[in-house]
């Protein structure tokens, strides 16, 4: 799975109930560049199963736009963040 950008269950399920305000990003699951990682949990927060997955796994860059979910994947050390700042891509390794 190396380069291969992924999407959670957790992640599409909460863009599925954010509705069209979300659409493009809803297009990634009809994607085949993009992986499904399957959830073996039912009901937690998408910003909790990512979190906990790259606590668990740090061999993933998290890209979100998400101030709260950006702050918590900073505390975890060596998880990249990939993020849109100035209307450019930016990362940062913590």
């Amino acid at each position: 799975m190396l380069n291969v950008p992924c999407i959670t269950d957790c992640v599409m399920a909460e863009l599925e109930k954010l509705g069209m305000k979300f659409r493009v990003a809803l297009r990634i699951e009809k994607d085949s560049r993009f992986d499904r990682l399957p959830c073996s949990h039912k009901g937690t927060y998408a910003d909790d199963c990512l979190v906990q997955r790259v606590m668990q796994h740090k061999c993933y860059i998290v890209a979100t736009v998400d101030r709260d979910l950006k702050r918590r994947i900073r505390k975890i050390p060596g998880v990249p963040i990939m993020y849109i700042s100035n209307h450019r891509y930016s990362s940062s390794l913590c």
